[in-house]
């Protein structure tokens, strides 16, 4: 169910937008063209809105046909201007981009028409600039431009995502293992068995390996979805979109995402060894998930602020920077030596943490304290 649950929502979204799309697909819009048949023939042969279309003599008429529920609009073009209007209880709604676009184009062939332009003339002037974007760095120079950025951008995005998700799911699984091991005694048994040393990583290892599972059958389930749907529009949207993914960042970013969840159940493992019962599992992490929620958070106003200072240190910071570090990465306002930096600050985090944490873990996992986690917590930072 943790591994399903995440995906429920989009599957479902997924399936209410098929079946929307469906029963709009089925009712094309009507929209009606008053006094100008010309108007009329030049969008049926362009094709150039997707309505159905049809003529009346004057605007009484459309107006009797839009309170009668035939059309859905109608179209009126004074001099040089069109005014659509509208039903506000009509099911089918137009798309006022596409309909400008395409008044637009009509407009310009007949000012060209006018100015005596030939046809490859006014395709030549609305033909755009050619434009290839490189960025410089010390490898010499490689395209890319805003598709590569933003694909980064949806990369760096998705890491902080899965961090915050597989904490929710897998530090409260940690708490809760350990609080119910000491609560019924288990615990007592097990250290009979092996030291707390042993205990202590073989916990943090095999919820590790559990979260590798777990998205490894994202990987495996993303993989068959790519080949069943390869023909479908959204996907190939998608392709082409991480087409643009930089390898050097994605390798980066999959290095920060593997530290940080370490570190988080780390920190985890050290936090719950104080826990005595289920009933105090959610103090316990709850100053994680906070924690998480910094980098997380911080990770979205990076796009819109990203040289602010606070932004930049936190991006540094240990626990914080491996959602942090991606987004600036990935927009450019960070160096690959800055993610190395930040990676070697995590890991030299996560190693300190995790000997302090041997000590505590040994310290607390057989006693029972009525005292508050928070209060126990900050007496073995003393000691």
């Amino acid at each position: 169910m943790i591994v399903l649950s995440p995906l429920l929502l989009p599957i479902i979204g997924g399936l209410i937008g098929f079946l929307v799309a469906k029963g709009e697909s089925g009712s094309p819009t009507n929209l009606a063209i008053v006094n100008n048949t010309a108007l009329v023939q030049t969008i049926k042969t362009g094709k150039l809105i997707d309505a159905k279309l049809t003529s009346v003599a004057d605007i009484g008429e459309a107006k009797k046909q839009l309170k009668d529920d035939k059309i859905d609009g109608y179209l009126v073009k004074s001099s040089d201007e069109y005014t659509l209007i509208t039903a506000s209880n009509s099911g089918s709604k137009f798309d006022q981009t596409k309909i400008q676009n395409a008044l637009t184009q009509i407009s310009m062939a007949e000012k060209a028409a006018k100015l005596n332009l030939k046809q490859e003339d006014l395709i030549a002037l609305q033909t755009p600039a050619k434009l290839t974007m490189k960025t410089q760095s010390d490898k010499g120079e490689t395209s890319g431009g805003n598709d590569k950025n933003m694909a980064n951008y949806f990369v760096s995005l998705g890491i902080g995502v899965v961090i915050f998700m597989l904490l929710t799911f897998y530090t409260s699984m940690m708490a809760q293992e350990i609080a119910n091991e000491k609560s019924n005694r288990i615990m007592e048994i097990l250290l009979a068995a092996t030291s707390a040393k042993i205990q202590y990583y073989g916990k943090i290892i095999g919820i590790s390996l559990l979260v590798a599972t777990h998205l490894l059958t994202y990987v495996v389930l993303g993989g068959v979805a790519a080949i069943v749907l390869k023909g479908n529009k959204m996907v190939k949207g998608m392709t082409q979109l991480f087409d643009g993914v930089d390898i050097s960042f994605l390798v980066i970013a999959a290095i920060m995402l593997i530290l940080g969840v370490i570190s988080y159940l780390v920190l985890t493992a050290i936090i719950a060894s104080i826990v005595n019962d289920q009933s105090q599992v959610q103090q316990a992490v709850q100053p994680i998930i906070y924690l998480s929620m910094i980098g997380y958070v911080a990770s979205f106003a990076s796009s819109s602020m990203p040289t602010n200072m606070v932004i930049k240190v936190l991006s540094f910071l240990p626990f914080v920077s491996p959602s942090l570090m991606p987004s600036r990465l990935a927009i450019q306002y960070a160096s690959i030596t800055d993610a190395i930096i930040a990676g070697v600050l995590q890991l030299l985090a996560l190693i300190l943490i995790a000997k302090f944490g041997e000590k505590v873990y040994a310290k607390n996992v057989l006693s029972y304290s009525d005292e508050k986690v928070f209060k126990q917590f900050m007496r073995n930072l003393k000691k």
